[in-house]
């Protein structure tokens, strides 16, 4: 099995093309807009109210209602408030197995943080700018999390490093 971990893929119809949206499910949809909207800019570019999604994700009677945020590059974050049913919140560590975060390219990562901080924002952890090589070098990054504790990557890139 490790083997075929690092063969080189053999081309399908339904090879992934690329990411389309992330999604994040929300307890309080209006709350989580002041943070990825006002504090981070983000543009909202749909948003809906009380859908029946019960056939999409297997629990009968959910219902949500949604807000679409461009994520620039044709990237879509999407917020999802369920009204039915509600499910206990729960914070994972970076570390846990399973635990995603999102990461968000942002022009200017200290003003982002300065924002975030007047707004009682913290980091995670410091800013950090990458320097090993590869896709990262570049980069500064720091985590971040939203009001429901999702971690959020803010990551600025300079090309010219």
């Amino acid at each position: 099995m490790e083997e075929a971990l690092h063969e080189a893929p053999t081309s399908h119809s339904h090879d992934v093309r690329g990411i389309h949206h992330v999604g994040i499910t929300v307890r309080d949809l209006d709350r989580s807009l002041v943070f990825y909207r006002d504090l981070l800019g983000m543009r909202v570019l749909d948003r809906s109210k009380d859908e029946d999604v019960a056939a999409v994700v297997g629990i009968p009677g959910a219902r949500v209602q949604a807000a679409d945020l461009d994520a620039g590059q044709g990237q879509v974050l999407e917020l999802l408030e369920y009204g039915a049913p509600k499910a206990p919140a729960t914070l994972p560590d970076p570390n846990t197995i399973g635990t995603c975060h999102v990461s968000l390219q942002v022009d200017n990562l200290p003003e982002a943080v300065a924002r975030l901080e007047t707004a009682g924002i913290g980091t995670l952890g410091e800013i950090v700018a990458l320097t090993e090589g590869g896709v990262w070098t570049g980069c500064t990054v720091v985590y971040v999390r939203d009001p429901d504790g999702m971690i959020i990557e803010l990551l600025e890139h300079r090309a010219d490093v």
